[in-house]
């Protein structure tokens, strides 16, 4: 690539920024291929030129990639790697640009080393570590690793069964991406959203939730969000199995008027409290036994 060819003569830490800016460009747009070969060749260089702060966020995106690819031993090593120092460091005794960079970084670090833990069932962990990424994205201010924190503390709160308050973090999200005017991620929070509703049985509000999830990414573009969290479900078999349990009048009732609402009435719709789902008859399963959706 020129970008290899063109930083060869440059310093460490201008080459490892050359390198990590244009991975981290390349990571933004899918191809994740073409970028790990620069962060894994840029990491060593912040490290060499003594750049904690650039070497972290640059281990915190190649632990997600790998993460992402199935290499969870490969992957959470580098993350708890990182995660020491920067907590060692400590964010009160920097200033400024640094501290902010510091908050961000174990942000980020906290929040793919928990979706490592999430998926594979340490719950306690996975929330301890969307917990403390909250509270740092939280005093950095930075509304783009809030959004991530609380997804994925909200994933983490619905697999331990607490659904109001993956909810209560969901409705966050909500109305974070909406003041920050952008409704991809509005979108994938109504898709988490909906998978609460299910696991609540309001199946009518699952598949409105889902309607209007898929109109606000149909108009709007995919975004950025799905890139760094798991995704909750939102793919054609979810949809079968809740038009199963439905019935199909229900089901295209509902699917008809979530695609209708439009952003800023669906934002107003997520936000409501839910309420028991009028079509699911008295003593229906609930969430967890034989045939419900998870």
């Amino acid at each position: 690539m020129d970008i290899l060819a063109k930083s060869e003569h440059l310093p460490p830490r201008q080459r490892a920024l050359a390198l990590s800016g244009t991975g981290f460009g390349l990571f933004a747009s899918g191809d994740q291929a073409t970028a790990q070969p620069l962060l894994e060749q840029s990491l060593p260089l912040y490290r060499q030129a003594g750049d904690m702060l650039g070497a972290a966020t640059t281990a915190a995106m190649l632990g997600h990639l790998l993460a992402s690819q199935h290499q969870d031993a490969r992957a959470s090593e580098l993350l708890e790697q990182t995660l020491g120092p920067l907590q060692e460091a400590g964010s009160d005794r920097l200033a400024g640009p640094e501290r902010r960079q510091h908050l961000l970084d174990v942000a980020l670090v906290c929040n793919f080393l928990g979706q490592i833990r999430l998926s594979q069932a340490d719950h306690d962990r996975a929330a301890q570590l969307f917990t403390e990424a909250l509270n740092a994205a939280r005093s950095a201010q930075d509304r783009f690793t809030i959004l991530v924190s609380l997804y994925d503390l909200a994933l983490s709160s619905q697999a331990q069964g607490d659904l109001t308050g993956a909810a209560e973090r969901l409705q966050e999200g909500v109305l974070q991406s909406a003041e920050a005017g952008g409704e991809p991620s509005v979108a994938y929070y109504l898709e988490a959203l909906a998978a609460v509703a299910t696991r609540q049985d309001n199946l009518d509000r699952a598949v409105r939730l889902l309607a209007a999830a898929g109109a606000l990414l149909q108009a709007k573009g995919n975004g950025w969000l799905h890139a760094l969290v798991p995704r909750a479900a939102h793919d054609d078999d979810l949809l079968a199995a809740l038009h199963s349990r439905m019935g199909d009048a229900a089901f295209e009732q509902a699917w008809t008027w979530g695609r209708s609402l439009g952003g800023s009435r669906a934002i107003e719709y997520a936000l409501q409290d839910a309420p028991p789902d009028p079509a699911r008859p008295e003593g229906s399963s609930r969430a967890g036994d034989a045939g419900a959706i998870s």
